[in-house]
């Protein structure tokens, strides 16, 4: 069996197609009775070309930018991130009084520049992670507006006399 390569160039890129070809020609080996000069016969030859079970067009998958026999696949999704509260009993105590003062203990309290129960501005809300609970403080529970508090403040102010934090 033969095999016949051929380089085709389409666009910038390259294809090399590979087909079999059937035998040219089957040698008929001299028997006793000939001499060894004889010239041989050519007894079969088949000018079809080869036909595979599965025929991916390569050409045409080049030409027009699509895979070739490639099934499409959803893209995978990560996982939403699995946000743990940390806060504890006596954190929240500590940080419910601190919105008492601040809002009078309306954790949804939201105004045009502080949000939230804790009167975080919404700029403190951007910069400390506050975008992964809500938009605005007013938006996030009071653990989760506590979180950001605690990243802005690690401590809960003194509130003796309701002073800003």
């Amino acid at each position: 069996m033969r095999t016949r390569i051929a380089l085709v160039a389409i666009a910038p890129i390259a294809c090399i197609t590979i087909s079999t070809m059937a035998p040219v020609a089957d040698a008929q080996p001299a028997s006793p009775g000939h001499t060894a000069g004889a010239a041989l016969q050519l007894t079969s030859f088949d000018s079809s070309p080869p036909v595979a079970s599965s025929s991916i067009d390569l050409t045409s998958a080049l030409v027009t930018g699509t895979s070739a026999g490639v099934k499409e696949v959803a893209p995978v999704v990560p996982p939403e991130p699995v946000i743990v509260d940390t806060v504890t009993p006596a954190q929240r105590a500590a940080w419910n009084r601190v919105a008492m003062c601040e809002e009078g203990g309306n954790w949804h309290a939201d105004g045009p520049r502080f949000s939230g129960g804790l009167g975080i501005s919404t700029a403190n809300w951007v910069i400390y992670g506050g975008l992964q609970y809500a938009p605005r403080g007013a938006l996030a529970t009071p653990d989760q507006q506590i979180m950001v508090a605690q990243r802005i403040q690690s401590n809960p102010p003194d509130q003796h006399g309701c002073a800003a934090w």
